[in-house]
This record gives structure tokens, C-alpha cells and sequence, in this order.
């Protein structure tokens, strides 16, 4: 039982294999007998899936376990060559929640909270991306190789987690899948809709992978929408490859956070560069979590 739903908001997905997912969320009606008056709903996460190009289609289950309201979906590749689908969601518990499919959408297994993602009170929308981990590039007696970063090269970027392959550069394999990486734009306070940011996962099926946020926009923000790009770049680590870059659609303004909606474009490398080289537990303060080092920040464009 229904007493609502809605969709998104933000993008949907198409998987390899053709099929279409937009991301939904409903009230479902906890209790009807009140005085005649719906007495209880509480916000769900699903999915609607479509497998004939969008002709019919069919809704999947509810993130079981947590309120769960507005959501976005990302396909997640892993390096052992399984793919899981990956639902990130607001939430009013004053974190995210985040899901995993392993069956395309149809059913969603139990969400947890990610506390490295907080919620302003009631929650805000959020968008995340996914998108292939950057190539290395590792030459060899024979020919040269692009891998993706793997093993402990991973271990040296935020938000990866220990453990993986002891060896200092990974050997040369025919065959390999490159993991998705997700990137995820938010206010980043957790006491009002202020500081847009944005954070990086290396690893996504470990809530505690995200990174500290980098802040693209300081004063009131809400919500956001994101798009990867791939982009020339004579300077690739590899002949004829490309720049990962990202555009960002989000509310904003002086003082209220619904008086424009700007425009950013900025590269993985910026993120790179912006965010702390290990992930940390985010700050409940007012303000943008504080960066360490000395490093010095980069703006994005914004119009």
C-alpha cells in the first residue's frame, strides 16, 4: 500500500544488458485506521526496471531495513569481474544509506548507514556517478601495459581499503576489469543545507571507504546532480586516452539555497588533488571539514 511515490530526482541508468532503471522511492502506509485519517507511512527505496526499451515496466522491492526516500543508482563493476548494483539514499537517521543489488534492481539487500556521509536534519537529495578507475601506466621489457590502479597502488588513494596484493606493481594480465569508482555531491554539514561538496569512494560495497569532502561551493546549497565526462587530453597517461571529468548541477545561493542553480566543471584530478589521501570520519560541525597537509586547494569552475 501506496500513499505516494516519486522519482529520483536526478538521472537514471542503463546496464549492459540493455535494461533501464530509474531510481524511486515510495510512502508506503504503516497504518490506516486512524479516525479515518492514514495514520503512519514511512519513505521507502526501489527501483523501476524496464527490459523492452522502456515499453513496460515493472517495480522492484524496498530497501528493506531503513528509511529510505530520495535515491540514485550507480552499476558497479569489481575486479574480479562481478558487477552489483549500487543505490545510494537520503534518509532522515542523519546519515546516507547505501544498498546493493545483486540481481539488477528487482531486490535490494539489507541498506546500511554510511557515517562518513551525513544528512542535514530531515535530509537533502544527493547525486552519485560511478565511472572506470583511472588506467596506470606500467612499461615492460616487452611492450607497455595500461592497468588500473589496483593492490597496494590502491591502497595509497583515499578511501581505499587495506588488504589486496603485497607486490609494489601489479603484473601485466591480459585480461582484467577495471573497478568503478563513485563519486557523490552533498551539502556537507550536518546541521543545515550549507558547503556543497563532493566525496570519493575507491571501494564502494565498504561504507567506511569515503573520503573527506571537498568543498565546491561554501554558503547555502541543496540539491545536486552529476554527470562524468571523458575528455581529450594529450597529456594522458596513455597514447590516445582521456581525461576523466565531471559537471555538476546544483542549487545554491547567499542566502537561502534556492535562489540559482550553478554550474561546475572540474576533473579527477582536481579531486584528487582537493580531497585528504585517506578517509575520515566527517566533522558534525557547521562548517566544511578541514583539509590536512599543506597542500594548496584548487577551485572548480563554476557559472
Amino acid at each position: 500500500d501506496w500513499a505516494t511515490f516519486a522519482l529520483g530526482p536526478g538521472h537514471g541508468i542503463q546496464l549492459r544488458s540493455g535494461r533501464l532503471l530509474v531510481p524511486a522511492y515510495s510512502y508506503h502506509i504503516d497504518c490506516k485506521e486512524c479516525f479515518g485519517q492514514l495514520c503512519k507511512t514511512t519513505p521507502h527505496s526501489f527501483a523501476f526496471y524496464s527490459d523492452d526499451h522502456g515499453h513496460g515496466w515493472r517495480f522492484g522491492e524496498f530497501i528493506p531495513n531503513l528509511q529510505t526516500g530520495e535515491c540514485q543508482l550507480v552499476s558497479v563493476d569489481e575486479e574480479d569481474g562481478s558487477n552489483v548494483l549500487y543505490c545510494n539514499a537520503r534518509s532522515p537517521l542523519g546519515f546516507r544509506v547505501q544498498a546493493l543489488s545483486t540481481d539488477d534492481g528487482a531486490v535490494f539487500h539489507r541498506g546500511q548507514l554510511v557515517q562518513r556521509l551525513v544528512e542535514p536534519p530531515h535530509g537533502c537529495h544527493g547525486s552519485v556517478i560511478g565511472f572506470p578507475a583511472p588506467l596506470v601506466y606500467v612499461p615492460t621489457a616487452s611492450r607497455d601495459t595500461a592497468m588500473p590502479l589496483r593492490g597496494s597502488d590502491r591502497r595509497q588513494l583515499p578511501g581505499a581499503p587495506r588488504g589486496g596484493d603485497s607486490a609494489a606493481t601489479p603484473s601485466p594480465t591480459p585480461f582484467f576489469q577495471a573497478p568503478t569508482w563513485i563519486l557523490y555531491s552533498h551539502p556537507t554539514s550536518s546541521m543545515s543545507r550549507v558547503n556543497m561538496g563532493v566525496h570519493l569512494s575507491t571501494f564502494p560495497r565498504d561504507a567506511e571507504s569515503w573520503t573527506e569532502p571537498w568543498v565546491i561551493y561554501e554558503g547555502p546549497s541543496a540539491y545536486s546532480d552529476l554527470a562524468y565526462m571523458e575528455l581529450p587530453y594529450r597529456d594522458a597517461p596513455v597514447a590516445g586516452g582521456t581525461a576523466i571529468a565531471f559537471a555538476c548541477l546544483y542549487e545554491n545561493g547567499m542566502r537561502s539555497p534556492y535562489e540559482q542553480i550553478s554550474f561546475s566543471m572540474f576533473t579527477l584530478h582536481d579531486v584528487l588533488q582537493n580531497i585528504p589521501l585517506t578517509a575520515a570520519a566527517p566533522r558534525h560541525g557547521r562548517g566544511p571539514a578541514r583539509h590536512r597537509g599543506k597542500r594548496r586547494r584548487r577551485s572548480c569552475f563554476i557559472s
